[in-house]
């Protein structure tokens, strides 16, 4: 897959500007074909309002804890969590653009708001960047950190399951009860090898001042309730199941053009798990990591165009339930029982990716 370390040609552009070539690894480009490589690079122009993209989100999660705060009941103030727990993994998402230098215009602005963002999410700028360049650089190898959750959440059992609701409770629900939320309090407060000392105290200031700037509000209390709780209880349940419609029964596949998933669905699964596009288009931004994620659902049209093997693509419609519009087609839960239970008996004991 396309690796985010990738440096393709630089067109012309002022000094410190993001590059426009589309981050496509040569295998890539190979299945992809020079002609609609060129096509999708015309989509890899510098954004401009990255930043409103990121105020959007954090008034929505004001909005949603006022909401949850003036309803007083404990129904609006759970709803009020879970939502604000949706909208801090679309932030976990923006600072994925970061990571990508396509959230913005400059490096150094995407760099700047990456740290910021990362560090209100209560991780670290460096060790998602670094680990992120393996995913897309060795998807599906033992190194992939996908790979790596995958095994830890013993995906494979899954071709077992009897059906959607059991691989729900099996895989979802029961990670949301433990892993999931300890996994996330252990990051939280603790340092990855790749962060720097720096980098950490640096969290910890921003948290810090945080809670400081509640405490003459007497409004403490509420910034625990409705930031540290979803993201610690909500947001990486929202993350686990969209990084199983990824790659979940696809990631040991060796073709570039099938190893990642793509999705559909009615507005409110948009909203809720499709935050930012770029879970729904995956296939196309590990094609092309250098596209911003407005121009997605474009360069999926352009490859359904250009692209002979298109039929091949993983794309389902609707996450946990089949549409009613193509009933024709799997939704995301069923694409991945049918195809973990067409995996081999065994756990595999490597993981046969290569760098792509």
């Amino acid at each position: 897959m396309g690796s985010p370390a990738a440096r393709p040609v630089q067109h012309s552009a002022p000094r410190g500007r993001t590059r426009n070539g589309t981050g496509a690894s040569g295998p890539v480009r190979r299945a992809l074909g020079p002609q609609l490589i060129a096509d999708l690079e015309k989509l890899c122009g510098r954004p401009t309002i990255g930043l409103f993209d990121v105020a959007k989100d954090l008034a929505a999660v004001a909005l949603a804890a006022w909401a949850g705060h003036l309803v007083g009941h404990v129904v609006g103030t759970l709803l009020a969590v879970v939502y604000i727990g949706v909208r801090q993994r679309h932030l976990s998402n923006l600072a994925h653009e970061c990571v990508h230098s396509k959230l913005i215009a400059t490096r150094g602005a995407n760099r700047l708001v990456g740290y910021a963002l990362t560090a209100l999410l209560g991780e670290g700028f460096l060790p998602y960047r670094s680990t992120h360049a393996v995913h897309h650089a060795k998807l599906g190898s033992d190194d992939d950190p996908m790979f790596q959750s995958y095994k830890a959440g013993n995906i494979w059992a899954a071709r077992t399951a009897r059906g959607r609701l059991s691989f729900v409770l099996r895989f979802i629900v029961r990670a949301a009860l433990w892993r999931l939320p300890t996994t996330a309090a252990r990051t939280l407060v603790t340092k990855a090898p790749e962060e720097t000392w720096r980098a950490l105290a640096a969290r910890a200031v921003l948290w810090t001042t945080a809670v400081a700037t509640c405490w003459p509000f007497d409004a403490v209390g509420a910034f625990l309730l409705y930031w540290l709780v979803p993201l610690v209880f909500v947001r990486p349940v929202v993350t686990w199941i969209t990084d199983l419609g990824n790659h979940a029964g696809l990631i040991l596949n060796e073709d570039v053009l099938l190893q990642t998933r793509g999705w559909s669905s009615h507005w409110l699964t948009r909203h809720l798990l499709g935050g930012h596009l770029d879970d729904m288009y995956h296939p196309v931004h590990h094609w092309c990591p250098q596209i911003p994620w407005r121009r997605l659902p474009e360069a999926k049209d352009l490859a359904a165009q250009q692209l002979e093997r298109w039929d091949e693509v993983p794309w389902c419609s609707g996450y946990f339930a089949r549409r009613r519009s193509t009933s024709e087609t799997p939704c995301v839960i069923e694409d991945i029982i049918a195809r973990l239970s067409a995996t081999p008996a065994h756990y595999p004991p490597r993981a046969r990716g290569a760098a792509a």
